[in-house]
């Protein structure tokens, strides 16, 4: 099989077909960034799309230095970047609601030692990082869950070294502070009284009581 660089210069000769064998084999890792920034399907499809429109415009811009893979990645990292900041716009604050029982739980506790489960977290990292600029959430996401260094990052979305630093250090204090308003915010608001039902132990229930 050809690689990416014979492939890319077929196309560039007319064989315009083959760059659905690009998306074939790109698709897997364009997902991949796409799904760190959203959780719908539908939307991160759709995303994905978009990455690879982009893509195919700006054939005519991609010198080869660096691996057509690394290249892609970057243009959908900005896509990704784009749509955070539609939904920056659509979405202004955290939403408790969308948090699962033991996330509220835990929150309510608040006990540092107490164990939290890897989807209770992922819901409260999801949260915090909804308070985050698009720009500092996307510096984050590439450091810390991708591990990429602050060159690729900086390349990724267009800044230079020292802008990324300093908005990884932004975006880390604000995720504590977000954090801090998660459980402040459940903290004041009323618990939910119990039923009667609820209040009776199951032993002390009369007959058809469930």
């Amino acid at each position: 099989m050809s690689d990416d660089a014979e492939l890319l210069e077929r196309i560039r000769n007319g064989a315009t077909d083959d760059f659905a064998e690009l998306v074939r084999r790109h698709q897997s890792r364009v997902f991949a960034i796409l799904h760190r920034y959203e959780r719908d399907t539908h939307k991160v499809e759709d995303l994905a799309q978009e990455a690879f429109v982009k893509a195919w415009r700006a054939l005519g811009q991609f010198d080869g230095r660096a691996p057509f893979e690394h290249w892609l990645s970057s243009i959908t990292t900005r896509v990704a970047l784009d749509h955070l900041r539609r939904e920056k716009r659509r979405k202004n604050e955290i939403g408790l609601p969308e948090l699962g029982d033991d996330a509220l739980d835990w929150l309510r506790s608040g006990d540092e030692k107490s164990e939290l489960d890897a989807r209770s977290a992922a819901e409260l990292l999801e949260l915090a990082m909804g308070e985050l600029t698009p720009a500092d959430r996307v510096v984050i996401t590439m450091q810390e869950l991708e591990g990429r260094s602050v060159k690729e990052i900086a390349a990724a979305i267009g800044a230079s070294g020292v802008a990324v630093r300093v908005r990884a250090i932004r975006a880390r204090s604000k995720l504590r502070q977000a954090l801090e308003k998660l459980a402040d915010r459940e903290s004041s608001e009323p618990k939910k009284e119990k039923s009667r039902l609820e209040r009776v132990p199951p032993h002390q229930r009369e007959p058809g009581e469930s």
